[in-house]
């Protein structure tokens, strides 16, 4: 159906010709009504019908002044006059403004479906003709996203000038809406892809927003505004992601840039959202990234240290709970420092390797599937997000558990792992290799061997360890005394807790607690 706009000055006409006339019979519905061409335009601007129908004699602006107003602003809408006058003036007047019909009081009904006919056959031509502009539009926004020769820029700009008809060229603003290919369930189907711009068209649409939408790469679209025109809020842009993954089950990222430009700073434009947009690396998947979401030059390449061994250790007793700590704070100190994409990445490899090494040692018959593993290091490269490396670890971590529990036999695996649940649990109680190997049913000798063999520490070491962890923890609270964190953790002498901390962390308690602060 087509939308009409009815404006008069005569409040029993305008509620006659909106209630009594049948317009749905025509394939029409009335979108809303003016008194004069002043009160209209407002709310033309808002509306924005397919068919302005006006009086031509009207206080404070007249039908031909809203009709000149209306043809300058909205070219495709279409125009027909309502007078009690049937002067050649004012018809002359009225096809000079670009009417397409012109009706005479008292309305014929007839007549009337006769004008609209012809209208809305105009209407369907401007639709075309809309549709046809706005497709070269996005050809040549999309040819100035990549674009680096500038006679090509000037040129393009050129042909966006001419086609927008205007007196100085449009300044744009750009958004990049991106899949996140890790975490979409329909991310390797065409089909869900294909459909993304018409899922972000019909969403704008139904804001009543104004933007060009490019499908610049095949998971990737650009959204252009244009200056003067309403932009979409933050949370327009979150429901906008919100709605691509209910309508195609894909995760997006949207990065909207603030900055307007011309024409021909497009591709710079291009290049700016997109670093933004690199953000996610960071940020994680389906978030819209803003230029006050970044924090300028806080980056670096150095990668803080990361207790591998201790890790590994964590892995080869089976601790999951504490294997997944170690990892999910590390990952917290890569995204606060903000370390670079790439050596984040040979990080992971070099992990993934070392976990290699150990189910597979060399000169022990053992051998990974060289296939599987380059597959694994691509998958690394690829992600977009430290989150999805975090996952590709944590995956190879679990098989990694799961074959050493295999190999070694579930038994003294889970004899292992209880007696580190009883250390965990009872460290600051007195504990000896005697008691512990009395809990376990095993001989101390044997006890030692095998606590040795699948941690690769010693009972005394890993009980150490875990005390002074909780030490550590108990030192960020100034009420605490030293004295009283090694009488909590185990320790009588106060004195022998602070030098076995000094040997372990290289700093006394209190050194360790200053640098807290």
């Amino acid at each position: 159906m087509y939308s009409i706009f009815l404006v008069d000055d005569e409040e029993l006409e305008l509620e006659m010709m909106r209630d009594f006339i049948r317009w749905e019979d025509m394939g029409i519905y009335v979108a809303g009504v003016g008194v004069n061409g002043k009160d209209a335009q407002e709310k033309i601007q808002a509306i924005q019908p397919d068919i302005v129908l006006t009086d031509v004699q009207m206080p404070l602006m007249d039908g031909l002044e809203l009709a000149k107003w209306v043809s300058e602003q909205y070219a495709w809408m279409q125009i027909v006059f309502l007078t009690g006058h049937d002067e050649f003036a004012y018809v002359k007047s009225a096809l000079h403004v670009g009417a397409v019909g012109y009706l005479l009081k008292p309305l014929d009904l007839e007549e009337i479906s006769g004008v609209m006919e012809r209208v809305k056959r105009k209407c369907e031509e401007a639709r075309l003709k809309n549709k046809s502009l706005r497709v070269t539009k996005a050809n040549l926004l999309k040819e100035l996203l990549d674009e680096k020769e500038a006679g090509r820029r000037d040129n393009l700009a050129a042909g966006l000038l001419a086609l927008e008809r205007r007196a100085s060229e449009s300044r744009y603003a750009l958004a990049l809406c991106c899949v996140d290919r890790d975490f979409s369930a329909h991310a390797g189907e065409t089909g869900a892809l294909s459909r993304l711009a018409d899922a972000a068209e019909d969403y704008f649409r139904e804001l009543g927003l104004e933007v060009a939408i490019v499908r610049h790469r095949e998971d990737e679209l650009a959204i252009f505004r244009e200056a003067g025109e309403s932009d979409a809020t933050r949370e327009q842009w979150a429901a906008l992601g919100r709605t691509i993954r209910g309508r195609l089950g894909l995760s997006a990222t949207i990065a909207v840039g603030g900055e307007y430009a011309e024409p021909g700073r497009i591709d710079e434009l291009y290049g700016q959202v997109r670093s933004l947009g690199d953000e996610r690396f960071y940020l994680g998947p389906g978030q819209v990234i803003e230029t006050g979401d970044v924090k300028p030059g806080y980056s670096c390449d150095t990668l803080p240290p990361f207790p591998e061994e201790r890790w590994l250790s964590d892995l080869q007793q089976s601790n999951r709970e504490e294997a997944e700590r170690k990892l999910a704070e590390y990952g917290g100190n890569l995204r606060q420092l903000r370390i670079g994409r790439a050596v984040v990445s040979e990080w992971a490899i070099g992990l993934l390797a070392r976990l290699e090494e150990l189910l597979h040692p060399p000169g022990l018959g053992g051998h990974a599937a060289p296939g599987k593993r380059a597959a694994l290091y691509h998958a690394v490269y690829d992600c977009q997000t430290l989150q999805g490396i975090e996952a590709i670890i944590r995956q190879a971590a679990e098989q990694y558990m799961n074959l050493l529990e295999e190999r070694s036999g579930d038994k003294n695996a889970k004899l292992v792992r209880r007696v580190c649940e009883i250390i965990d649990r009872s460290y600051h109680e007195p504990i000896t290799i005697n008691g512990l190997s009395a809990q376990v049913y095993l001989s101390p000798n044997y006890l030692r061997s095998l606590f040795r063999e699948k941690t690769g520490m010693t009972i005394h070491d890993y009980l150490t360890r875990i005390r002074l962890d909780k030490a550590k923890e108990m030192l960020a609270d100034p009420a605490l005394k030293v004295q009283d964190i090694a009488q909590k953790i185990g320790y009588e002498s106060a004195s022998y807790f602070i030098s076995l901390f000094l040997k372990n962390q290289g700093v006394t308690p209190n050194e360790y607690r200053k640098n807290l602060r």
